[in-house]
């Protein structure tokens, strides 16, 4: 299985999603060898910091937590990376390299890393091939692709191999931009990923038909396996200070056009006007994030608002735990763990119809991404009426309880069944 990213160190969903699937799968008897970048050694310094899940977890600490081999491959690939993102970070390791800061050194392919994001992701793929000659994996049977950086390295395996390929597809580079200003290299990679998998798995239908419309995959070969429930810990001492007698009002995730948090910050300044004794809070960081900021104080509202930045684990337990409505508003979200987390931790949920968590949901509201009066008017709705209020929230948890990883798991087991025309694994 190859994936950019694993807990405890997540940059977004992908990550928890993984480490929940394979938990699962384990326990269900799937033996996986997890394939993930690592930073290189000779890139740890003191001066520079480059994050990615190796960081976090070691290959100990991991295969105890979730009974699964971890292999690292040397890379600078991180999750939800820009090509802007990657080329600031070779500025900064040739800044710390001419000050003879920072040692490098070449491995076996010629080259420790790439002159761009594209040539990075290649780079992968060639040290994977490598690792693969030197029959440094143990015989496998399938090959489980997460997301568009990992596809050129699963399928130079399923060329190497002749093993059966399964894409796995949380979002689209088409879902990302809205449609606008794709980038035609990441598309093709995508594309090439999708026309070479035997099955692809979509988080949701509103996927399937994105790949369908726009990628031109046939629909039989499609297969929706919805995200099950992260489960979050109830937070041992709760501190209220923040919130006072005021309402909290939460947006958790990545502040990107995607996920529209310019809208919940117009939404907040009409909920402030029927209830001025409300707090928001904006958690997570972004090209976007910037401009709500900005927003904020030309609306006049930004002494009502905390901008965490990047969140842990922990930070996401308080802040559920301290919200009284959370509201997913994005445009396009090709499924959406946050709204299940905020259920599980008794917060009632705002989701928008164009999200794929909506197709699995009841106990939530739901609106369309631009209806940005309706969405004020079901916040206000929730701030005012407690027996709604109280409704929302049992329902809501009770639902979001039932969202296990067992039936995504097993579904996942009889598409591996199908591509291997096993009994089991």
């Amino acid at each position: 299985m190859f994936g950019w990213e694993f807990p405890p160190f997540f940059a977004g969903g992908v990550g928890m999603v993984c480490y929940e699937l394979t938990k699962q799968l384990t326990k269900m008897g799937i033996e996986i060898d997890y394939v993930m970048p690592f930073k290189p050694n000779s890139l740890r310094s003191d001066f520079l910091n480059l994050l990615n899940a190796s960081d976090f977890v070691s290959r100990e600490e991991a295969e105890s937590q979730t009974s699964i081999n971890i292999t690292k491959v040397k890379s600078l690939l991180t999750a939800y990376q820009t090509e802007e993102e990657y080329e600031n970070t070779l500025k900064t390791i040739n800044k710390y390299k001419k000050k003879g800061s920072l040692k490098t050194c070449n491995d076996n392919t010629h080259k420790l890393y790439g002159d761009n994001l594209l040539e990075e992701i290649n780079l992968f793929a060639q040290r994977v091939s490598i690792m693969v000659e030197e029959g440094l994996f143990e015989e496998f049977s399938v090959i489980h692709a997460h997301d568009w950086t990992t596809v050129p390295a699963a399928v130079v395996v399923k060329r190497m191999t002749e093993k059966p390929l399964v894409v796995h597809v949380h979002i689209t580079e088409f879902n990302k931009n809205s449609g606008k200003g794709v980038n035609k290299q990441i598309y093709d990679i995508e594309r090439q990923g999708f026309m070479s998998a035997d099955i692809i798995i979509t988080v949701s239908q509103n996927i399937k038909e994105t790949l369908i419309k726009h990628y031109g995959v046939p629909p039989e070969k499609i297969r929706v396996v919805h995200n099950g429930n992260v489960k979050m810990t109830p937070v041992k001492q709760r501190d209220d200070s923040f919130k006072g007698d005021n309402k909290v009002v939460s947006y958790l995730g990545r502040v990107t056009g995607m996920k529209n948090p310019e809208l919940f910050v117009e939404m907040a300044a009409k909920v402030l006007k029927f209830h001025p004794k409300t707090k928001f809070v904006m958690g997570g960081t972004g090209d976007r994030l910037q401009a709500c900021i900005d927003r904020t104080k030309e609306l006049g509202i930004f002494d009502k608002f905390y901008f965490h930045g990047f969140y842990n684990r922990e930070d996401a337990d308080f802040f559920y735990d301290i919200s009284d409505v959370f509201v997913l508003p994005s445009i396009r979200e090709p499924f959406g763990v946050t709204p299940l987390e905020a259920m599980c931790k008794d917060t009632p949920t705002i989701v928008t119809k164009q999200s794929g968590v909506a197709e699995v949901i009841k106990h939530a509201f739901k609106v369309d991404w631009w209806d940005v009066d309706k969405m004020a008017s079901l916040v206000i709705s929730l701030l005012k009426y407690p027996v709604l209020h109280k409704t929302m929230k049992k329902f809501g948890r009770l639902e979001a309880n039932n969202l296990d990883w067992q039936e995504p798991a097993r579904k996942c087991i009889m598409i591996y069944n199908e591509l291997t025309s096993s009994e089991g694994i």
